[in-house]
Parts: structure tokens; sequence; C-alpha cells
């Protein structure tokens, strides 16, 4: 499937509409202090686009590798608990896949670079 970032580069680049998903959909983990990695990330306002990281997280069960890329503002975090939620749910779905049969197709997870645009950190798919 191919996707198309469309003419206006600044424009509607959060979320790529048909192109292999960045969001975390359902997958909610908690830390120690019982914020979800979503919670922890949730403030993506940014100054400038070094602000703005990208995390890999999950693991495929088919092929290997993350199964998601997700966008965080480091001014409004503590990168440790990104990372330490990020295992977290890494963990979980790792143990989740030991009782799962792998399918014959690797859905591609396309990674992903951030940049602040508008003052939010946003997503845009690599190729």
């Amino acid at each position: 499937m191919k996707c198309k970032l469309g003419i206006a580069f600044g424009l509607s680049l959060t979320f790529l509409t048909g192109c292999e998903t960045t969001d975390s959909g359902s997958q909610s983990t908690t830390t120690r202090s019982g914020d979800s990695l979503e919670q922890i990330i949730a403030d993506k306002g940014c100054d400038a686009s070094f602000q703005c990281k990208v995390i890999a997280v999950g693991e495929r069960l088919t092929c290997g590798g993350p199964s998601r890329y997700l966008v965080y503002s480091s001014r409004n975090v503590n990168e440790e608990d990104v990372e330490r939620a990020a295992k977290a749910v890494t963990l979980t779905e790792q143990s989740e896949n030991q009782n799962k049969i792998a399918s014959e197709i690797c859905e591609p997870v396309l990674p992903v670079q951030a940049l602040c645009i508008s003052n939010k950190c946003q997503s845009i798919v690599l190729k």
C-alpha cells in the first residue's frame, strides 16, 4: 500500500491515513507511578524539532522489530520514564507473543521522524 504525503509538507503530517499506524492503539501498560505510556507522552508541545523524539515500542510476532513508533516531546517528560514505560509495553507484548503462532504475512511498520510543527511534535513516515 502506498502512502502519499500530499502537496504541502507542513499541512496534516500528524496522521498519514492508510499508512501503518504510529499510534499505540489499545496497548496500555502502566509504570510504577501508575501512568500509562500514552499518558506520559500525551503532551507533545514543543518549541523546536530537537525536542521531538521517537521511541520504538512493542514487538511484532511474525518478523520481529517494534510493533509501532511513538512520538513524544522531551520538553515535557522525563525521558527515563518514557523508556521505562516503553520497555514495559515491549515486555508485555513479548510475553503475549510466546502463546501465539506467527502468521506468514509480515506487516511493515514504517519508521517515523518527529518534527515540531505548529508547536506540536508530529510524526512523518520515512521511506
